[in-house]
């Protein structure tokens, strides 16, 4: 191996915020060079968190209760379409899903409507990131995105005509 756990051991301790920079840079380029060769016809962000659990005494740990665990809390965006890992950044595991994926998401967007501007964006999450921030983010950048919401009284009242409608229309055949 061309490595050692010492290289490795001296690569993560020198690690800072402008290592995380150029790490990002990278990739940046990369997909550069691969959509050089072949551009996407449209980009589907999935946007993203998840609990990384840490044991012992770690900086930023935080009791995450969704998870029920102690560790960080993530977000990430993913190229829906081809699993591409585009944007990552650690946060505190006390973080809810949302705080701040409006300013994670704005260089991502900004990024892509600027080297592709006639590229079709769409962003997906779950319901943990129903945000007004994150809409107005994506609105002002001409992403479509479809977010999932938790049911309530206010959404059911919205939509129980169309349920109905729906029910009425599928009444004969709810299988198919």
């Amino acid at each position: 191996m061309p490595w050692s756990l010492t290289t490795l051991s001296r690569f993560w301790n020198r690690m800072d915020n402008d290592t995380l920079v150029q790490l990002d840079s990278i990739n940046t380029k990369i997909r550069d060079i691969v959509y050089s060769i072949k551009a996407p016809e449209h980009m589907l962000f999935d946007l993203d968190s998840t609990l990384l659990n840490t044991y012992g005494k770690q900086e930023g740990k935080g009791f995450n209760f969704h998870y029920q665990a102690h560790g960080y809390h993530p977000l990430l965006c993913y190229g829906k379409i081809t699993g591409d890992l585009l944007k990552a950044e650690l946060r505190n595991g006390t973080q809810y899903c949302s705080n701040d994926a409006d300013k994670f998401m704005i260089s991502l967007l900004q990024e892509y409507r600027a080297k592709h501007p006639s590229l079709l964006l769409y962003l997906c999450g779950d319901s943990g990131f129903a945000s007004p921030d994150l809409y107005k983010v994506c609105e002002d950048n001409d992403c479509k995105y479809a977010i999932r919401l938790k049911q309530n009284q206010t959404l059911i009242k919205y939509v129980a005509d169309a349920d109905a409608a729906l029910f009425r229309a599928t009444r004969e055949n709810q299988t198919d």
